[in-house]
Formats: structure tokens, C-alpha cells, sequence
């Protein structure tokens, strides 16, 4: 899991846009044919041989024994849920000439402090990386992994274009990804079912109906909150959604400055979710409610649809079988949108003293073994490690359906005075305090304050 995005009470924004070409449809390729709950996937353990062969004939030197490397993840890692003691664990196991020393930095300033380290080179030896705007700053300072990766296993890795130059792996790969995910919305089938509810709304319309069914059932037909402990609610999950009512290549235009976010389109969209709010179909102090995620627990909600895959583990491990995804159907039409990215993924810094052993701890995490270890808690990035919990499949089975556009997630390529605007205004829009216009030239003022360095073309496609 992500446990920066898990735990962020605000995402640090990126310095810079990023300026280059993605191909939107390979966002996430898992085989389209491969349902978790209908077909058994196999998987296999290499052993630590295996693992130390495949890496050997990547060209990694020989490493002389006891050497320790650090890591630094980000957030909170709690002892019984905790991905990267989990991977280290596993690591020194296969490994048992390299020790790691696995240090959780804050979340909030984790960019800053990396930057700052990295420029004097006394940062860590491995660093915890998000893909997008929020890497172009540590290029400097990152190796390539096509020394420690063999491109066969590159070819196969979901997101890994991301992390890339030009974003193509091809070309410099500066961090291996190593969970995928999404933004999600959740819904509790049992709620559904009382409410008389038997399918997920998909359009505004069946959204709009579905919420009167549940409010006069006595139930908040969608909850929201500051359920990563913010100001307020983290408006990115809801504003990837909303902006899907354009093609991927008006999110360029928008991103690059060519069209304004203060256009039609947009603004009809935070009209419809602030109407919601009017109806009385989201909680009263949805703005900044700390009890959201508890309550949807509780089953005093039917629908929470600001959310993301980081919460699937703890959603499944308190509800069962009662709560299934739900795309959030902001859309006039039957919605085909599906928002995923590469999670969090390791870099290797160039200035480390022992380079070739971060290298070998990168590669681990793409390896069979490293991905065997990541499918125990999140979602892995190589396809035939099927995670224990359906959720996350079900989301990796949405990404692969045929009619399903992949978009990535919107606030991994805004400027960081854009990326503060969407964050502050953006929730003021669902509750009305302030008019979608006004919000969404909060954000052109914002994209017209920046340096011309930032204004980057982007394009994602048609």
C-alpha cells in the first residue's frame, strides 16, 4: 500500500508539471481476460536463488557482505499492517549480506526534506517516490534501473511508464513501482439492499434516484469527511472523477493551459455534485466531518465516494462481504471511467554510498518474490499475484474491462499552486461556499501565476 497517499493529511504538491506523452489506455494492463473471481491465477514463489540469479543477470556487481542501506518510506507503518517492514523483512532473508534500515518520515514536508537532503547527498540510500509532477525535481539525483532490472520483467510492470523519462520505460527508469491504484468510491451492498437499491448507480440521474431511495430509508446516502485528518476533505478522488466528463486530451489542455478549467463542462459538473449536497443526499458537514469513514462503517451511510484503494484492506477487514466498489457516476451517460496511477515506488539515489545494493532492493520489489510480498497487502504492479482481497481485484478487473477509458490521476500533473487551489476550493464547491465559477478560476488564477518554466505541454491522448 501507498502509505503516504494512505496516510497524507495533505499531499504535497509537485514542483513542476510534468511535460511529456501518455498513452492513456496502458495506465493499467492487466490481461483483460483474467477475472480474479471467476479464474484461479497461479503464482510462484522463486526462491532466493532464483531471485539473486535473475538480479545477477541484470548486471548487479558482486556486493561484499554487511552492508546496510536505508529506506525511507513515508507516513505511519503499523507493525501488523505494514508493507515496507514486510519487503525489508523479505529482502534481508534473501539477501543476508545487506541489512536495511527502514525509517518512516512524516508525511507532511517528505518532498522538501528529500530535496534538501538530496542536494547536500546525506538523503537515504532508497527513497519512497510518487510518480507524475511529484518526480521531476529528484531526476538529478536518481539511477536508472535498467542496470538492476532485466527489460523482460520492465516490459511487464504496470505503471512503470510513469517513473519513466519521457515517461516510457524505454528510456530511464528512475523508481520501481510497486502497488497500483486507483480512486475509488465504496458502497454497502446490505444498505443497498434495504433501501431496495439492486444495482450501482451510473449517470447523475440513477445517482440522484438512488440517493432519495436511501434518504428515505433514514439513511446518508453519501458521506464525506476529513478522513485523513485535513482542513477538509481531499477533493482529488472526487475532481478525477467529475473531470472524466472530458476526454483524456481536454485534461491536457487543461493541465497545459490551452483550455481554461473555468469552462462549461466543468462547471456544469460542480453544479450537479453541489446539487447533490442541496438535496440533502451527502451528510450536513460533509466538508470536514471526522466520523465520515466510521459512519459509513456503521451502516448509517449507503455510499462513500471520495475514496481510493489505500482503504480497501481496512473497508473489507470491518465490513465482509456487505461493501463492493463503486465508480463514482458523475456522468450523464452510463460512466466507463476508471482513475488509476502507479502507487508509491522506490528510488535509488545516485549519491549512495552503496548504489548497488539500493539497486538490488529496487529490483526486489519488482522480482516474483518482492511482488508475492506486496500481494499480501495491496495491489501488485506484475499481473499473476492475485491479491487476498477482492476489492483490490475488482478494481484491477474494472481497468481491464475492453470499454473501460483509464484516466490517471489528475492532481499527479498539476503545478503545486494549482494543485493548492484544487485542494482548498474545490470541497467549497460540494457545499456551497463558494460558486463552481468562482472555484475554477481560483485554479486558472493559480496555473496564470506560474513561472513559464511551468507551463508545460502534456498529452494524454485523444
Amino acid at each position: 500500500m501507498n502509505v503516504a497517499r494512505a496516510n497524507a493529511a495533505v499531499r504535497i504538491p509537485p514542483a513542476t508539471a510534468a511535460s511529456a506523452t501518455v498513452p492513456i489506455g496502458s495506465t493499467i494492463s492487466y490481461p483483460r481476460n483474467c477475472n480474479p473471481k471467476e479464474k484461479i491465477m497461479r503464482m510462484w514463489v522463486r526462491s532466493a536463488f532464483a531471485a539473486t540469479m535473475m538480479l545477477g543477470a541484470a548486471g548487479i556487481p558482486a556486493l561484499a557482505d554487511d552492508i546496510t542501506i536505508t529506506v525511507w518510506g513515508q507516513g505511519d507503518c503499523p507493525p501488523e499492517n505494514c508493507l515496507g517492514a514486510a519487503m525489508v523483512e523479505a529482502f534481508e532473508k534473501a539477501n543476508p549480506g545487506i541489512k536495511v534500515n527502514l525509517v518512516q518520515q512524516p508525511v507532511d514536508g517528505y518532498f522538501t526534506n528529500l530535496l534538501a537532503q538530496s542536494v547536500i547527498k546525506r538523503g537515504p540510500d532508497v527513497a519512497s517516490m510518487w510518480a507524475g509532477g511529484y518526480m521531476d525535481q529528484f531526476k538529478p539525483y536518481m539511477a536508472d534501473l535498467h542496470k538492476y532490472v532485466p527489460d523482460n520483467i520492465l516490459d511487464s510492470v504496470n505503471g512503470v511508464d510513469f517513473f519513466s523519462e519521457g515517461y516510457n520505460h524505454k528510456n530511464a527508469v528512475y523508481a520501481a513501482p510497486g502497488t497500483a491504484q486507483w480512486y475509488i468510491g465504496y458502497y454497502n451492498k446490505k444498505v443497498f439492499k434495504d433501501a431496495g437499491i439492486d444495482a450501482v448507480p451510473t449517470s447523475w440521474d440513477e445517482l440522484a434516484a438512488d440517493s432519495k431511495l436511501l434518504k428515505d430509508k433514514g439513511y446518508i446516502p453519501i458521506v464525506q469527511g476529513a478522513v485523513d485528518g485535513g482542513a477538509s476533505f481531499a477533493a482529488w478522488e472526487d475532481w478525477s472523477y467529475l473531470a472524466t466528463a472530458l476526454p483524456p486530451g481536454d485534461w491536457s489542455k487543461m493541465l497545459s493551459g490551452e483550455m481554461p478549467y473555468n469552462n462549461p463542462t466543468m462547471v456544469a459538473q460542480l453544479t450537479k455534485w453541489n446539487q447533490l449536497f442541496k438535496d440533502g443526499y451527502f451528510n450536513a458537514d460533509a466538508y470536514n466531518s471526522p466520523t465520515a469513514l466510521e459512519d459509513f462503517i456503521a451502516g448509517k451511510a449507503g455510499m462513500y465516494l471520495g475514496g481510493g484503494s489505500w482503504q480497501a484492506g481496512n473497508l473489507a477487514k470491518a465490513m465482509g462481504d456487505d461493501v463492493g466498489i463503486i465508480v463514482p457516476p458523475y456522468s450523464d451517460t452510463p460512466t466507463k471511467a476508471a482513475v488509476s496511477f502507479a502507487g508509491g515506488g522506490y528510488a535509488v539515489m545516485n549519491y549512495s554510498k552503496n548504489v548497488d545494493a539500493a539497486g538490488k532492493f529496487a529490483a526486489f520489489t519488482l522480482s516474483d518474490e518482492g511482488q508475492t510480498v506486496i500481494a499480501k497487502f495491496d495491489a501488485p504492479t506484475r499481473a499473476g499475484f492475485p491479491n487476498s482481497n477482492p476489492l483490490l481485484n475488482d478494481m484491477a478487473t474494472l481497468s481491464g474491462k475492453a470499454d473501460t477509458v483509464n484516466y490517471p490521476m489528475f492532481d499527479n500533473f498539476t503545478q503545486a499552486p494549482v494543485t493548492d487551489a484544487l485542494a482548498r476550493n474545490v470541497p467549497q464547491a460540494l457545499v456551497g461556499q463558494m460558486s463552481p465559477a468562482d472555484v475554477l478560476s481560483s485554479m486558472d488564477a493559480a496555473y496564470a501565476s506560474l513561472p513559464a518554466d511551468q507551463k508545460k505541454p502534456i498529452s494524454f491522448g485523444n
